[in-house]
């Protein structure tokens, strides 16, 4: 099965000229032999590909609202590269090499062509010097007709010319679909206001592709833990949901450990598809399986499940013990010398962050495509580096990928793709939904109780805890520091996963602000460690980190253009200078207690008392009881 079905189409345009048959234009009724506009032509082009039509904005003043998001899509895949000026042109004839560079660029080849074919054309002079390489590869590929003398680069393209430009696209290439999620984060369930689609919309849309094209579904890790929905049933309704998809494959991320390790192989054996990592040992052996080879319309897809050499830091060390991450490239490099001559396509499946997948695709030749994760990035189509392309779908099930891998007569010639968002025209599979629904009434029944109310908004917003002091982050730890009565508080931005509106809150407000098992533990640091932890916590500042400390019973400043390690100024302990030989004690979460997100300044048998108390019913407690909450004081403070 291929892309495109409309060899009956094309075939019933061709007669339908031959007998003057007319069709509606922007005016008057037009011949089907008439010239197209070049907005006529992107809308046949971005409809016949199925790019999905989002509300975004372009750079053209000429283009009318009814054909924008044609524009705007063709601008995200690189068929559009805008110039500087605020015309497109849209009512402009589209001459025939225009329309070839518009399907060269649809491809994103992987190669580039010889302009030696194009010599033998007559009127190759005729050909604009900025549409050589793309016409150059349309002659390569097939989609000029060689047996012609002419190019005729500058005649207007009629309407069946085109259908026939498309019929050559259908009949030259084979399509390979991969759709892909990435960093779900349990968002299992259709959050309009969020604009989180939820596994059912995902299964509709897959679904939707399965009916076009040979078509894998693979996760890219992090879906596990996250929300109430898959929390408080450890990830099952999450592990049954995406049975029901039929997904292929998913590689592990570092939040898919959060329940530990033992859970994860437990979810492992209910899966329906192989969960793999080609980088994890246990023991000094494998701890998954490595990789899964998959066979689709003739062609073997290997694809390599790597997992972030970080997870050592981002998930509770507790719960992988005995468990080390081997660098991803020289990982790959060895897989894809194991694989390559078995297989035709060898795809990474990695939640390993967007920065190591573009070394991956820049220092490991054999990998065709990178699917990542991890790193929460946005890549609207697939960017080709120096071996590989690399894709990524955003965060929460706010973004959906849609990659298509490209062959020519067997060979892979180009990879291209876009991102699917939410909108009321994309429908639920019933099935997953009802599935879903199920879950859904049995937690909300227990969750949805208001337990306290609060007057003011509480800042949980990722963007903001883990680059500076906000009140939620005030409240907790002043509610830690309070309830273990120690000199300081401490804990994590990254344990803070979302805000709570002012009014009233429930259970569930809290668990999904504070989604993870972490418990109230009191240790004792150094005032050197405590300076250190919050060189630490500031070290990656501006950028956002899981890492940036919280902080109650303290104040400190941070020069941000100076040298990580180096940042921290003044500090003060209850309204004091910090003394560096004092000890102080501070409680915190069991997960930095342990040394996680690298603050290696704590350990594990440095604890004292691990109070067994989750931070959220700390939060509860603090919520409805008569306590103030703090405002943005000047505890942490950038110079």
């Amino acid at each position: 099965m291929k892309l495109f079905k409309q060899t009956l189409f094309v075939t019933l345009a061709l007669l339908l000229a031959i007998s003057g048959f007319t069709f509606p234009g922007n005016a008057d009724a037009r011949s089907i032999n008439s010239p197209i506009t070049k907005g006529e032509f992107v809308q046949q082009l971005v409809e016949t590909l199925g790019i999905d039509l989002q509300d975004g904005d372009i750079p053209y003043t000429d283009v009318k609202a009814d054909l924008k998001p044609y524009v705007e899509a063709a601008i995200r895949t690189n068929i559009i590269v805008p110039e500087q000026t605020s015309s497109f042109g849209p009512n402009e004839k589209i001459t025939r090499e225009q329309a070839y560079v518009f399907l060269i660029r649809s491809l994103n080849l992987r190669d580039s062509y010889s302009s030696n074919t194009l010599k033998q054309f007559k009127d190759y002079p005729a050909i604009n010097k900025a549409y050589v390489k793309e016409l150059s590869a349309a002659a390569e590929l097939g989609l000029i007709d060689k047996k012609s003398n002419t190019l005729q680069p500058n005649k207007p393209i009629t309407y069946a010319e085109m259908m026939e430009m498309l019929q050559a696209y259908e009949n030259n290439f084979d399509f390979l679909t991969v759709v892909h999620t990435n960093d779900m984060h349990g968002r299992i369930m259709y959050n309009a206001s969020n604009k989180e689609m939820g596994l059912a919309k995902i299964s509709g849309l897959t679904n939707q592709a399965r009916s076009k094209n040979p078509t894998l579904l693979i996760d890219l890790g992090d879906t596990f833990h996250g929300t109430n929905y898959v929390t408080m049933n450890k990830g099952q309704a999450a592990v049954d949901a995406m049975n029901a998809l039929n997904y292929d494959a998913m590689v592990p991320g570092n939040h898919d450990f959060n329940y530990g390790q033992d859970r994860l192989l437990t979810l492992r054996d209910e899966l329906h598809f192989p969960l793999i990592s080609a980088n994890i040992r246990k023991d000094g052996k494998p701890f998954l399986d490595k990789y899964t080879i998959i066979e689709k319309d003739g062609k073997k897809i290997a694809l390599i499940g790597l997992t972030a050499t970080d997870t050592a830091e981002k998930t509770n060390p507790a719960g992988i013990e005995g468990i080390t991450f081997e660098d991803e490239v020289t990982v790959a490099k060895e897989m894809v010398a194991k694989l390559r001559k078995e297989v035709d396509v060898i795809a990474a499946i990695s939640h390993s962050g967007l920065t190591t997948d573009k070394n991956i695709a820049n220092e490991v030749e054999g990998i065709d495509v990178i699917f990542g994760g991890h790193s929460h990035d946005t890549i609207e189509t697939p960017t080709k580096y120096k071996h590989a392309y690399v894709t990524q779908a955003f965060e929460y099930g706010k973004a959906l990928g849609n990659t298509n891998i490209i062959f020519h007569k067997g060979q892979l010639i180009g990879v291209n793709g876009f991102l699917y968002r939410d909108s009321e025209t994309k429908q639920e599979d019933p099935q997953v939904a009802t599935l879903l629904q199920s879950y859904k009434e049995a937690i909300d029944k227990e969750l949805n109780v208001v337990i306290a109310n609060t007057s003011v908004h509480l800042d949980g917003d990722r963007r903001n805890v883990r680059t500076k002091e906000t009140n939620l982050g005030n409240l907790i730890t002043d509610a830690m520091r309070e309830t273990l009565g120690t000199d300081i508080a401490l804990t994590n931005g990254g344990g803070i996963r979302a805000s709570i509106a002012a009014g009233d809150v429930t259970r569930n407000h809290v668990l999904t602000t504070l989604p993870f098992d972490n418990t109230l533990v009191r240790t004792t640091l150094t005032g050197e460690e405590v300076k250190a932890a919050l060189e630490h916590s500031v070290r990656l500042y501006p950028e956002e980190n899981g890492g940036f400390l919280h902080v109650s019973g303290l104040s400190f400043t941070f020069d941000p253009s100076k040298p990580a390690g180096n940042r921290v100024g003044e500090v003060l302990i209850n309204g004091q200078p910090l003394e560096e030989a004092t000890a102080y004690s501070v409680a915190t979460n069991n997960f930095t207690a342990v040394g996680g997100d690298g603050f290696e300044m704590f350990k594990a048998e440095n604890i004292e008392f691990d109070s067994g108390e989750l931070l959220s019913t700390v939060l509860i407690e603090a919520l409805q009881s008569s306590v103030s909450i703090p405002v943005v004081e000047g505890r942490i403070i950038a110079k």
